[in-house]
């Protein structure tokens, strides 16, 4: 394993996941966030934006909440990974400069070596999106790992779709792709 933070990054929604706001890759509803203008529209017509995550904060914690501070520990059962990113509208090659959104993730190890269930949240300036109780192996460095948006809040209330969240290689940030409807 190669560290916490990437355990967490990888898991992101949020959250790393779902953080997010406008930009590249949208297809037919105005943008979220500070570079749309009012906000998403209601529609059926999937949504898709892109973010790049940059993590503010990741840690281990065992069973009892105690920092687990050798970052080459795996994980035991009961143990959890918390992460917060800063998400920027775009992917790691190219993308703005100014926050568009954060995200937050929780996942608890649920079997070993690091099968764990994590919920996460990505907050923009119209809203939230959840992804709740979703099963990841963690385990898996370096993959593309994706997340079932279970809903939201303001602007995204009643969302449904999908968070990909893809490492950045040499990194603990990640690319995210949230693609949503409602």
């Amino acid at each position: 394993m190669r560290s916490h933070a990437r355990l967490a990054a990888a898991a992101a929604l949020a959250a790393g996941l779902l953080a997010a706001s406008a930009g590249a890759g949208l297809a037919a509803t105005t943008p979220p966030g500070p570079y749309g203008s009012t906000g998403p529209s209601a529609s059926t017509t999937p949504t898709t934006v892109n973010y790049y995550s940059v993590s503010t904060l990741s840690n281990l914690y065992t069973a009892n909440g105690q920092p687990v501070a050798n970052p080459s520990t795996a994980p035991a059962v009961g143990d959890y990974v918390v992460s917060t990113d800063n998400d920027y509208t775009g992917t790691h090659t190219s993308h703005s400069v100014e926050v568009a959104a954060t995200d937050h993730l929780y996942c608890l190890f649920t079997k070993a070596p690091a099968t764990a269930t994590c919920s996460a949240q990505i907050a923009t300036s119209t809203g939230m999106f959840l992804a709740d109780n979703s099963v990841q192996n963690l385990a898996a460095q370096g993959q593309p790992q994706t997340y079932k948006i279970t809903g939201g809040t303001g602007a995204y209330q009643g969302a449904t779709g999908t968070v990909t969240v893809t490492p950045v290689s040499g990194s603990n940030n990640a690319d995210i792709t949230v693609t949503w409807a409602k």
